[in-house]
């Protein structure tokens, strides 16, 4: 059984959710469509994690991330978009080792279009939404580009669970695909 878990900023613990859901073999709410029940008794979901400040990160994932660009009203970390990217990866790492799970997910968006990893350990899979907001502006499109990284994050933990890689590369979210193989 494939073990995952999720530290999610942006994502709110929705793409941990949705990947539960097909695991237990019923439909969730945003990524139905996507992942159907395929993952039932295939994958379980170790912990799904909303993990929006700096302090969270430290305490709960216990990595030293760097300093956010800017905090919001609510004490939300708001990197740019590069240091986002960084963000996402160790994240994904942090979550994965910590809980001892095959496949970490991490996300965080704060200003630009934010990011998107999936980590194994030997596999790094790095993707972003296209809608550029502004977590300290907000507006309708906060909303857009969660419900985009909620979609594109199981879209790519489902090329990650049926071997699809290849397909993946094709699109042009996908930042990058780095293989360390043994």
């Amino acid at each position: 059984m494939l073990r995952v878990a999720t530290a999610e900023c942006f994502t709110h613990g929705f793409v941990g959710r949705e990947i539960h859901a097909s695991a237990s073999g019923y439909t969730g709410e945003l990524g139905s469509e996507i992942l159907g029940t395929e993952l039932e008794g295939k994958v379980s979901v170790v912990a799904a994690c909303f993990i929006p400040t700096v302090s969270g990160l430290r305490s709960l994932l216990g990595i030293d991330p760097p300093e956010p660009d800017e905090v919001s009203k609510s004490g939300a970390k708001a990197y740019r978009e590069e240091t986002d990217r960084k963000v996402a990866v160790t994240m994904a790492r942090a979550v994965r080792e910590r809980t001892g799970a095959d496949v970490g997910i991490g996300t965080t968006a704060g200003i630009g279009r934010g990011a998107i990893c999936l980590d194994d350990g030997e596999i790094t899979l790095l993707g972003r939404t296209d809608v550029h907001a502004n977590l300290l502006k907000p507006d309708e499109r906060i909303r857009k580009r969660q419900l985009q990284g909620i979609k594109r994050s199981l879209v790519m933990f489902r090329a990650y669970f049926r071997g699809e890689l290849d397909e993946l590369l094709e699109e042009e979210w996908v930042e990058e695909v780095t293989r360390d193989l043994p």
